[in-house]
């Protein structure tokens, strides 16, 4: 019997909207499946109180004192508006386990922790000990912090691990990634994620963080002997490449909302 291949025709360049994956490929996800009562987060305080301790700490101070591997900045905590929109696409893809590449304190992590099934887990890779101890204390005054799952170290070595445990079949995939590391290495991250087989579950959707500078101003440094120096890497040029190669691939659809970039790998379906 001749067979008859039915292939998704991809919109060309990045898709815009009000509504991230209203036009992604996948049918499962233009249909609304927001779960009972998430109209809005089940614990709004636990957010606002770690969100309110992250602008009201001293980074540069832990950062002088060594406390912290790199400098940090409270801009790095998810805004409202970003932990809204990962609410939603968790919750439209029913997604039930999540992966978190850079964290910081965890806000981000505690909105998409009220946003998976009470089975659902958030696995959170990052780089700092200090800012995870920062934010579990406040994630266990949520009914959800238990979801919160860390490792802790430099995020490429973590990922890996987890992609050889992916691949030897001991770990579920993930069904969403959001990635809001370093921007050097966002385009190791995002490859390691797509091609790592059993990583990312079929229809998964990955969301890249697009802001350059992370939000902050340039650091003083030291290197090389040549202190009080001021830089900082704009990552513009890693965010441009990866949204050209996303825009080319045929094998990736795209939107671009704000300062974040959700991207899925188009579905193909075979009829008889």
């Amino acid at each position: 019997m001749a067979s008859t291949a039915v292939v998704t025709q991809r919109a060309s360049g990045l898709a815009s909207g009000a509504h991230p994956v209203t036009t992604f490929p996948n049918s499962h996800l233009a249909v609304p499946r927001s779960p009972a009562g998430y109209s809005k987060p089940f614990n709004v305080k636990a957010i606002d109180q770690l969100r309110q301790a992250v602008r009201e700490e001293n980074w540069e101070r832990h950062y002088e004192t060594r406390a912290t591997s790199i400098c940090m900045r409270s801009e790095w905590s998810a805004s409202s508006d970003r932990c809204s929109q990962l609410q939603f696409v968790a919750a439209k893809m029913q997604a039930r386990r999540v992966l978190e590449i850079g964290s910081f304190c965890g806000v981000g992590a505690l909105a998409l922790a009220e946003a998976v099934p009470e089975d659902g887990v958030v696995q959170v890779l990052e780089l700092d000990g200090l800012v995870v101890r920062f934010g579990q204390k406040y994630q266990k005054r949520s009914p959800v912090g238990h979801k919160i799952k860390h490792m802790v170290g430099p995020a490429k070595d973590s990922l890996e691990r987890l992609a050889d445990g992916a691949g030897e079949g001991s770990m579920p995939a993930f069904d969403l990634v959001m990635i809001d590391a370093d921007k050097e290495g966002m385009r190791h991250y995002f490859d390691t994620v797509c091609n790592s087989p059993g990583l990312l579950a079929e229809g998964g959707v990955v969301c890249v963080d697009l802001t350059p500078f992370k939000g902050q101003i340039p650091a003083r440094y030291e290197k090389f002997g040549f202190p009080h120096r001021w830089q900082a890497e704009s990552g513009i040029e890693a965010i441009e490449a990866l949204k050209a190669y996303v825009e080319e691939s045929a094998e990736l659809v795209a939107h671009e909302i704000g300062s974040l970039l959700i991207v899925q790998r188009i579905q193909r379906q075979r009829t008889i």
